[in-house]
């Protein structure tokens, strides 16, 4: 239905795709040094979005070509220290976005990869709790 991209020179940036059932998949590459803030660029796609957007899908995966996973390492960092899986997915940065633009619903889907401060794959669906996908 719609795509989104903000690419830097160096490499950095944010792809989204939003299909016809308005979920939005999207890969984004920030960090320290960035000149543009990762909520800066989640914030725009959102906004050229709009309302397309009904669900967020996130694909979090440790190790991607070496790469630290902001959602994955802060998932691990909770949960190492005795937060439960379900509460350290409500905190890690993509929910916390999310959920500024009303996106408060967090459900995981299969079964998360690891185990409490080692995990390695987890996959969520955020949505509105008055919408369903």
């Amino acid at each position: 239905m719609g795509e989104f991209k903000l690419l830097l020179l160096d490499g950095r940036g944010i792809v989204g795709s939003v299909d016809e059932a308005g979920v939005l998949s999207f890969v984004i590459a920030a960090g320290e040094g960035c000149p543009i803030r990762g909520t800066e660029m989640f914030d725009l796609m959102m906004r050229s979005f709009g309302p397309a957007v009904r669900v967020i899908a996130g694909a979090w995966r440790r190790g991607f070509e070496g790469l630290p996973s902001a959602n994955i390492d802060e998932v691990n960092r909770l949960t190492k220290a005795g937060a439960s899986l379900e509460e350290s997915v409500g905190r890690v940065w993509t929910t916390q976005r999310a959920a500024r633009w009303g996106f408060t619903r967090v459900r995981i889907v299969d079964t998360p990869e690891g185990a409490p401060g080692s995990y390695t794959k987890i996959d969520v669906l955020i949505d509105r709790p008055e919408e369903s996908p």
